[in-house]
């Protein structure tokens, strides 16, 4: 653990995971010493339980969630053990850096009290078929820095005082999406370009349209307004190739080539951001039809923010 923190006053670090991977790791190094590195698993048996023994962190078991994502069931254990002044929410599945933490608390010193500070995935895909997809991603990561639109649940720190911590974990089990939910209790994001990290996921198609199913219910539920400017903005890239190709097709492919310059990240999948914009249409219309997804080793059914059942486990 660290020695020092940017902040006045005590730090809870809150990250809900089964297994200890290497953001562990990481964290275990850069939390303060008088601070709190606790760690939110779902069962007594996830390997993460065996893993922490004799690290710094405290394991807390969150149990079988229902009503609600794993993630949120867990997450909202975790925040109910948290005692620090300033809390940060974090996941598992991305490499943070070795002064990640610091520039997190140096920001959150530095941002209004009501806020909370957060950043944005560049999504890096594992497998061949969502590679074409990246650049719009990296589009709406600018985008989302640049205009502080939303928090990602990958960063998410916040005062103690700038939101009601016991609602917002009685609401976390009753939903699928933790960042949505704090964007919505907060008075404003700080979203911060040098916390943006690379993300690998699934490349699959099977994962690929459950996440677009997550991810569009998640907009229905909580952002419509930015749903619908989503749906617009991909309705007029397909019109503009169609209409006007020699203006399009470049003006769009810089900009994801911009985004990826602005945050220092070198993806070749730039030059692909057209078709990926056109193929977002039918992806953002498959996830509008369904209302069921498969996510992290469970079935749910979302039909509304606050109305979510598990349908299935399959134990990994």
């Amino acid at each position: 653990m660290s020695d020092r923190s940017a902040v006045d006053g005590s730090v809870s670090v809150v990250l809900p995971t089964r297994r200890w991977t290497t953001a562990c790791d990481e964290l275990v190094e850069q939390v303060p010493r008088d601070g709190e590195f606790i760690i939110a698993c779902d069962g007594p048996d996830d390997p993460v339980v065996e893993d922490a023994a004799g690290t710094p962190a405290e394991v807390v078991v969150a149990g079988e969630p229902e009503g609600c994502s794993a993630k949120c069931n867990a997450l909202a254990a975790g925040l109910e053990r948290a005692t620090g002044e300033h809390i940060v929410c974090t996941d598992a599945d991305f490499e943070h850096g070795p002064r990640w933490l610091p520039r997190v608390l140096r920001h959150l010193a530095d941002a209004p009290p009501d806020h909370v500070v957060s950043s944005a995935p560049i999504l890096v895909s594992e497998g061949p078929l969502l590679k074409p997809l990246e650049g719009p991603g990296a589009i709406g990561a600018a985008l989302t820095t640049l205009l502080d639109t939303t928090a990602w649940g990958g960063t998410m720190a916040f005062r103690r005082e700038a939101v009601d911590v016991d609602e917002y974990a009685a609401d976390l089990r009753r939903t699928v999406s933790d960042d949505a939910l704090l964007t919505d209790r907060v008075e404003g994001v700080e979203s911060v370009p040098d916390l943006v990290r690379q993300m690998p996921v699934s490349g699959t198609l099977e994962e690929t349209l459950d996440r677009q199913v997550r991810w569009t219910r998640t907009a229905l539920y909580v952002d419509p307004g930015g749903l619908v400017f989503g749906a617009l903005v991909q309705l007029a890239v397909l019109v503009g190739t169609l209409l006007a190709p020699l203006a399009t097709v470049p003006l769009v492919t810089a900009a994801a080539g911009l985004a990826y310059a602005y945050f220092g990240v070198r993806r070749w999948t730039f030059v692909l951001a057209v078709p990926a914009y056109v193929a977002s249409l039918p992806m953002l219309a498959y996830g509008l039809a369904r209302t069921e997804f498969d996510w992290q080793g469970r079935r749910y059914r979302w039909t509304g923010l606050y109305d979510v059942e598990v349908l299935d486990r399959d134990a990994e």
